[in-house]
């Protein structure tokens, strides 16, 4: 991911990808999508600063750090498999360019939603993620 029309590209694809799915597949999506957020959600990838024009740092916030985990994710397996394994080149998904990388995060409720008459629902009575209400 170099620039944020990179991004809005990568998806694009993604949401062409899941308008094929059915609700079932969309529910696995999302449980892979949590558990490879869950994955690289380390405090040393946490505590990458932010780095601005002029070489100002600051520390990601939460909402920050999910960003840029979705970003690495967009990167594609293979650079999402080195961060996981060396946490070398997580700085470029901290760039402030990344942050629209937030999309990845509402891709599937607005899949579904166009796709049923119904919304969206991260959790089921039973308490686990990813079922429809």
């Amino acid at each position: 991911m170099r620039d944020a029309s990179e991004i809005d590209s990568t998806l694009e694809a993604i949401s062409r990808r899941l308008s094929a799915m059915t609700p079932t597949a969309l529910a696995r999506f999302l449980e892979r999508l949590r558990e490879s957020l869950y994955r690289i959600d380390r405090r040393d990838l946490a505590e990458v600063p932010v780095v601005l024009a002029g070489g100002l740092k600051f520390p990601q916030t939460s909402d920050h750090f999910l960003y840029a985990r979705c970003a690495c994710i967009l990167a594609g397996e293979e650079v999402y498999g080195d961060v996981l394994s060396s946490g070398v080149g997580f700085d470029r998904f901290v760039a402030s360019f990344a942050q629209e990388a937030e999309g990845l995060l509402y891709l599937v409720s607005e899949q579904y939603e166009k796709k049923s008459a119904t919304t969206w629902s991260s959790s089921s009575p039973t308490g686990r993620p990813g079922t429809f209400a």
